[in-house]
């Protein structure tokens, strides 16, 4: 009974201590993607508004979290102390519970993500004349996703920064839309985006007239994926709970039967 016991601790304490290696691995890995994406993306944060969340800091934050909690499943498992497996469990079962919330957050706000990209792209074309970093922001994704405007081209049509450039420059005229939204033929024509839709110059011929909300398809694919991650990683931390259980039972079956042994050594 007693080499049973500790056969099964110990298959279940190597195999749990492999569960947190992986876990702590990820954690490490979080907390490095998110290092890298404020390190390239950090001067974005400006441009958005007080309100939202940097994801970059959500990143670290839970590979931190990860990070620790594996580390201290790796210890327990290993010094088979009690104490710690039972913190570990305790943590990983309110991880477990942030995880199912961020997962409902996500598959929501995945239905939210048209309106939300919409009134975004409409806030910074607003600012578009008024911030370099907004100017420098909309330039490149229009020229990334060869894009145009929010819903359309035509969004600048009437915006702040057409009705400036009118005032400012004969050369600007009416249905005009910054360089970045010209097609890679047309970019070395310094009115390529000027006069559009007039007779002899169709936008379609000059420059990109579908809107950056198209981004939406991108974002989904990456949430879905991201929901998708989540589910696997959940389904480890359950497997790790469960693994818990059975190595804190298994440590608490070898101390009664050396309880036992003592016993029985003192009667005899």
């Amino acid at each position: 009974m007693r080499s049973r016991v500790i056969g099964t601790m110990r298959y279940v304490k190597y195999l749990m201590f492999f569960f947190n290696f992986l876990f702590w691995v990820t954690g490490v890995a979080l907390v490095v993607i998110g290092g890298l994406g404020e390190l390239l993306y950090g001067d974005y944060k400006s441009i958005t508004q007080t309100g939202f969340t940097s994801a970059t800091a959500i990143l670290m934050g839970v590979g931190s979290v990860i990070g620790v909690i594996g580390f201290a499943g790796c210890y327990g498992a290993i010094r088979e102390n009690h104490f710690t497996l039972k913190l570990f469990s305790y943590l990983l079962v309110l991880l477990l519970i942030a995880e199912i919330a961020l997962g409902l957050w996500l598959y929501f706000a995945h239905f939210s993500l048209s309106k939300f990209l919409q009134d975004f792209l409409n806030n910074i074309l607003d600012k578009y004349q008024e911030d370099k970093d907004v100017m420098e922001l909309i330039d490149k994704v229009q020229r990334k996703y060869e894009c145009c405007g929010s819903k359309s081209y035509k969004d600048w049509f009437n915006s702040e920064w057409n009705k400036q450039q009118q005032n400012k420059s004969v050369e600007y005229w009416v249905n005009s839309v910054p360089q970045s939204c010209c097609l890679s033929n047309t970019t070395h024509l310094s009115s390529c985006g000027n006069d559009l839709d007039t007779p002899g110059k169709p936008a379609e011929r000059f420059v990109h007239t579908e809107g950056c909300l198209k981004l939406k398809e991108f974002f989904s694919k990456h949430i879905t994926f991201m929901i998708s991650l989540g589910a696997g990683v959940m389904t480890l931390h359950v497997l790790a709970i469960l693994f818990t259980c059975c190595l804190k039972s298994a440590i608490k079956h070898s101390y009664m039967l050396r309880q036992g042994d003592g016993i029985l050594l003192i009667s005899t």
